[in-house]
């Protein structure tokens, strides 16, 4: 079944208005991720990579592999640095 929204009393200004911003928020560009070695993660939280193992398994900071190596986000490094 699909479907449909039905608009009552929007003006067609707050229509166009409406279109323009999700087309705009589209076309957006995202923000480029910046990905952190195990190694520069350790060092700059100021902890062994022993620890970031540990809460990785703990499901505390999530690892990423790349070519089989082991990178951290950088935006979740900053909000790991915030909590601690």
């Amino acid at each position: 079944m699909e479907s449909s929204t039905i608009l009552h009393g929007l003006k067609p200004d707050d229509l166009r208005l409406i279109i323009e911003k999700a087309i705009e928020n589209k076309l957006k560009p995202k923000p480029e991720t910046r990905y952190i070695p195990k190694m520069s993660a350790a060092k700059r939280l100021n902890r062994t990579v022993q620890t970031l193992d540990s809460w990785h398994r703990a499901g505390i900071l999530k690892k990423v592999y790349i070519g089989g190596r082991v990178f951290y986000k950088e935006e979740d490094l900053k909000v790991f640095e915030s909590n601690i």
